[in-house]
């Protein structure tokens, strides 16, 4: 990727759906694909009105076909934490800008991954959709990439009571904003994206300050992971730089649930209070996300 040379986005609207759910009225969205290289493509989600306030996160995916004639579910995309983080999700998808731009569907936004009846939103994206291409990331060159290592953490919950280990990456992409992707080892087979938590909710993740020995208060709501999602996997658009977080004072909960965030199923020191982590170098080409 040439920093000399933005790469291409483009937004689709996402109209309210009434339902029979906690949101009965429904709520409007943005969804955005962001070209990030030339086989991957940033999807995010922004909520209108920001988070919706309760206790659960909203599953979302792109689906085959377009909204008036249905198709099953194509793309998982992040799921948005209805308890905060501004109403926003995002997803690293390994597919081209071109092959999204031009892909046969809509995309579904869910009331909670127990209620998937409830659609929230709804609208046509692709092929189904009238848009114009615009202007999008501007990225450096070479972009970083760091990788640190969560630690399963036993926990009085009913969906994983020994915990589930993962990692949690930082991808550079411009000077001021970084790509924060984490995800789950279910199988503890360190194969990742080869097996969902089989839980019927998501589990939401957050950035906290101080070391996770000292604990403290949540500084960056991360992506929830879909308990239904094959890979166990979401990422984050944070507006922060790589230098930033990479040296952050922090750590990383992943919790079993929005109203069970005393479970905590993964944890892991990050930044300042991490050995380093495993640096990535420039990997934010092909694969690097």
């Amino acid at each position: 990727m040439n920093a000399d040379q933005p790469l291409r986005q483009v937004s689709y609207d996402l109209s309210a759906q009434s339902n029979d759910g906690a949101l009965s009225d429904g709520v409007s969205a943005t969804a955005t694909f962001r070209e990030l290289g030339p086989n991957q493509t940033l999807v995010t989600l922004e909520l209108d009105g920001g988070a919706t306030s309760t206790d659960v996160s909203h599953p979302a995916h792109i689906h085959n076909n377009s909204a008036s004639e249905g198709g099953n579910i194509a793309i998982y995309l992040s799921p948005i934490d209805g308890t905060g983080g501004g109403g926003t999700s995002a997803r690293v998808v390994d597919r081209s800008f071109d092959q999204l731009a031009d892909f046969d569907g809509y995309i579904n936004i869910h009331q909670s991954a127990a209620n998937l009846g409830n659609v929230v939103a709804q609208g046509n994206i692709g092929a189904n959709a009238d848009v114009q291409t615009s202007e999008g990331f501007n990225v450096v060159d070479n972009p970083q990439s760091t990788t640190y290592s969560l630690s399963a953490s036993s926990n009085d919950g009913s969906v994983a009571p020994d915990g589930i280990p993962g990692q949690v990456t930082f991808n550079e992409v411009t000077n001021g904003m970084t790509i924060v992707t984490w995800k789950l080892d279910v199988d503890g087979d360190e194969q990742y994206e080869d097996d969902a938590t089989g839980a019927s909710v998501s589990h939401p993740a957050h950035i906290h300050n101080n070391s996770a020995s000292e604990g403290g208060n949540i500084a960056i709501y991360l992506s929830p992971v879909d308990g239904t999602d094959p890979a166990a996997r979401s990422s984050k658009l944070v507006d922060r730089s790589y230098d930033n977080l990479t040296s952050f004072d922090g750590y990383v909960n992943v919790h079993q649930s929005a109203a069970k965030l005393g479970n905590v199923v993964a944890q892991g020191d990050i930044g300042a209070n991490a050995s380093g982590g495993d640096g990535g170098g420039g990997g934010g080409g092909g694969g690097g996300y």
